[in-house]
């Protein structure tokens, strides 16, 4: 008696189909379903490690930039104090060549520096407070209105004082055509004080005068950054005439007499 073949159970209907060339394909929809499902995977959140970092990045960029407008402004800084040096080289230079004085005038208000010479001898003369030329003659309304006050209350003759004119070998730079050298963007003059003055100038003019014979005061010349609390100094030695950039505010220190010296203690 032959046996009867076990009924099969149902299978269920295979997704895959057969293609063209006979080979067996998987069912378009499985696969549509798991693309479905990785596609939503890739469009997650970021995770608080991402966020970080991107929050660290800006903040280095941001100190980058930060330091960068710094170190411009230093150069910027360092930029103006080099002409102020060059032009005190000039000045001398100037001086010793033609046998006539020369001077510096810093212009507070126009923050340019300007070098004029005299064709005439010029007197040195110590400043009282009042005077405000060192024996030149006065160059603006207020100078001279200062002069003559000064000048009326002592009636003696006086020799003509020195009159000045700009140097086309520093400068006429701007499109105006105005004598001199301007500052920096962003950089002014803090107070500037020569020998000849008893006090710091921080507004109007100041001067700072060249002898033949390589003579010039001493001097200190602030520069600073717009209204930051911080700048350069430069100085001028009144002996020899060479200049030193420090860092921050240098007063002019007094001139050493013979009482500074003292006695040697016992």
């Amino acid at each position: 008696m032959s046996r009867a073949a076990p009924h099969s159970a149902p299978q269920p209907a295979s997704s895959q189909s057969t293609g063209p060339d006979g080979r067996a394909v998987r069912g378009a929809r499985s696969g549509a379903l798991r693309g479905a499902a990785s596609g939503k995977g890739a469009a997650r959140g970021l995770t608080l490690f991402e966020v970080l970092l991107v929050v660290a990045l800006i903040g280095v960029m941001t100190g980058g930039v930060l330091l960068g407008s710094g170190a411009l402004g230093g150069a910027k800084l360092r930029s103006s104090a080099t002409l102020i040096a060059a032009g005190v080289r000039l000045g001398l230079s100037r001086a010793n060549a033609t046998g006539r004085p020369t001077r510096m005038v810093f212009d507070f208000e126009e923050r340019r520096v300007i070098l004029e010479e005299s064709a005439t001898r010029m007197l040195r003369e110590k400043d009282d407070g009042e005077s405000t030329g060192a024996g030149a003659d006065p160059a603006t309304e207020a100078e001279r209105a200062a002069r003559e006050y000064a000048e009326g209350l002592v009636k003696a003759p006086r020799a003509p004082r020195a009159r000045f004119r700009p140097m086309k070998a520093f400068g006429f730079d701007g499109d105006d055509g105005e004598a001199g050298r301007g500052l920096e963007s962003g950089i002014v003059l803090r107070q500037v004080q020569t020998e000849h003055d008893g006090e710091p100038r921080t507004q109007g003019r100041a001067y700072l005068y060249f002898f033949p014979g390589g003579g010039t005061e001493r001097a200190v010349i602030q520069l600073q950054q717009g209204k930051k609390d911080d700048g350069l100094t430069v100085l001028v030695n009144g002996l020899t005439g060479a200049t030193r950039i420090e860092r921050g505010w240098v007063e002019l220190e007094p001139p050493r007499t013979d009482d500074d010296l003292g006695e040697r203690s016992e």
